[in-house]
């Protein structure tokens, strides 16, 4: 990390044993702040990050990715031009050879629930989200118990439903490798089973557990297609949105 007068770090480091419980030398730096924080839980983390950030702007990276002098400037100048912004959406350009990430929009566009959000494509006014106690919800994502993504998406119905105001740009913020971890798992597997009935639940409330009935009925064909069970797709479906309704 190139150090610059207008960026700073956070890193938020998760362990499991005190043994892990040390700071590499090249994090010693002005710039750079590391937490160290019991237990597991990539929304845990981004959550303590947030909880701990003081700058203006920040955003959410992970430890593949990469960014430009060019990309910073670009941040800080959109946030400049509109003061009532209060978070951004941006591009992931992939490495050399590699497809792009995803088929984006060519045009700046306010942002659409429903619209699919990496947590590294976003930037956000820190003291916005702090106002509005807005956070990560921690049943899900990479690391927790039951629940591996999609923690953005219900960020972001979070942060719609606080009254944001976001918008999407056509601009690269930050390079990372064209795979990911959901984007690894096959349809129907029963991590994204799950998601699904969670996912239904924290948006649409109880209407989820009937949903999972009718879902399995719809799907049975593509699922059994896919040399899946419909009955294990009900189950963890149905499971994860009961999971959701009766936890906080």
């Amino acid at each position: 990390m190139k150090q610059r007068e207008d960026v700073s770090y956070i890193v938020s480091h998760q362990y499991t044993d005190e043994q892990y419980l040390t700071t590499p030398d090249f994090l010693m730096r002005k710039d750079v702040l590391v937490s160290h924080i019991p237990g597991s839980g990539v929304t845990k983390s981004r959550n303590n990050a947030i909880k701990l950030a003081t700058a203006e702007i920040s955003v959410i990276a992970d430890d593949d990715v990469r960014y430009k002098d060019e990309w910073i400037d670009m941040l800080k100048n959109t946030f400049n031009a509109d003061p009532e912004l209060d978070m951004a959406i941006f591009k992931i350009k992939t490495l050399d050879g590699e497809p792009d990430y995803r088929a984006y929009p060519s045009a700046p566009a306010e942002f659409k629930e429903l619209s699919s959000v990496c947590s590294i494509e976003i930037a956000f006014r820190t003291a916005r989200l702090k106002e509005l106690n807005l956070n990560f919800d921690e049943r899900f994502g990479v690391g927790s118990k039951l629940l591996i993504g999609s923690e953005e998406r219900i960020f972001m119905h979070d942060c719609v439903k606080a009254g944001l105001k976001i918008k999407y740009f056509p601009e690269y913020l930050v390079q990372h490798p064209y795979l990911s971890t959901v984007k690894a798992i096959p349809k129907y597997d029963s991590r994204l089973n799950r998601i699904t009935g969670a996912i239904d639940a924290r948006i649409n409330g109880w209407v989820a557990l009937p949903k999972s009935i009718f879902g399995t009925f719809k799907n049975a064909a593509d699922i059994i297609a896919h040399k899946k069970n419909p009955l294990n797709y009900f189950f963890h479906r149905f499971y994860a949105a009961l999971y959701i309704l009766i936890t906080k």
